[in-house]
C-alpha cells in the first residue's frame, strides 16, 4: 500500500463529515446518507491503515503498537483506534445513534493517525 494522497484522505473525510451536518433523526431515516457514511469509515480507515502497515511492515494492531514505541502517537490515539477498529468490523450491527455519536471521533482519530505517518 502506498501512502494515502492528500485528496483520497479529504474525500473520504468529507464523505464522512456530511453525517455530522444532518440531525440523528436524519441520519437514521435518510438510508442513503448513513450507508455512505459507514461505507467511508470503512475506507478511510483501511486507506489509513493500510499506510501505517506499509510504513511499519507490520500488521493493523502491531502497527500501532510500533508507532507508539516510536513516540508517533499517544496511548490514547492507540486506544481509540483499537476502539474504532471494534466498530468497524461489525459497523453494520452498530446502531445509527451509536455511529452518529462516535462520527466526530473516527474523523478526528483517524486525521490525527493520518498526519502522524504522514
Amino acid at each position: 500500500m502506498r501512502k494515502v494522497s492528500f485528496s483520497v484522505f479529504w474525500e473520504l473525510y468529507r464523505e464522512i463529515e456530511k453525517g455530522t451536518k444532518v440531525s440523528i433523526d436524519e441520519f437514521s431515516r435518510d438510508k442513503k446518507l448513513n450507508g455512505e457514511v459507514r461505507k467511508a469509515i470503512i475506507e478511510l480507515y483501511n486507506e489509513v491503515i493500510g499506510f501505517v502497515e506499509y510504513k511499519t511492515g507490520k500488521k493493523e494492531r502491531d502497527a500501532l503498537v510500533s508507532l507508539l514505541e516510536q513516540g508517533n502517537i499517544t496511548p490514547i490515539l492507540l486506544q481509540e483506534m483499537l476502539d474504532i477498529s471494534r466498530v468497524i468490523a461489525k459497523i453494520n450491527e452498530v446502531e445509527d445513534d451509536v455511529l452518529y455519536g462516535m462520527l466526530v471521533r473516527i474523523m478526528e482519530d483517524l486525521e490525527e493517525l493520518y498526519n502522524a505517518v504522514s
